[in-house]
């Protein structure tokens, strides 16, 4: 259920405190249309910051994952907009400094968890 999964982001954000300097999270839920929208961006320790928007049915998904370096400078972009159509995975897929390429669907559960392990890399160093 969409509601579920709002409590999930919430809670793996919640998790996630100990990398992250601040955080904006909105989430809307209507339940008589099982639909959410949720919107924020998050600045981890390193600088690196997330900003998010998904829009979510019991249907589609559609979202766009940006995140930048301390210095706003891409690092990747997750997203779901109708264009690239010539890519395998389309609509999905991923921005890189190198170009786009095929990347499947995503949640943002799974983007906070690639994030995680680049933020504790990057403060590793």
């Amino acid at each position: 259920m969409i509601s579920d999964y709002v409590e999930r982001v919430k809670k793996r954000i919640a998790r996630l405190y100990w990398l992250i300097d601040k955080e904006y999270l909105e989430a809307e839920h209507d339940e008589d249309a099982d639909m959410a929208i949720i919107g924020g961006n998050i600045t981890f320790k390193d600088g690196s910051v997330l900003h998010f928007k998904e829009v979510i049915t019991t249907d589609i998904r559609n979202y766009r994952y940006h995140y930048t370096d301390k210095d706003s400078i891409l690092i990747c972009r997750w997203d779901s907009a109708p264009h690239h159509k010539n890519i395998e995975t389309f609509p999905f897929h991923i921005h890189t400094t190198e170009g786009v390429k095929e990347f499947k669907s995503v949640d943002l559960i799974d983007i906070m968890r690639s994030i995680e392990d680049m933020v504790v890399n990057q403060l590793d160093r």
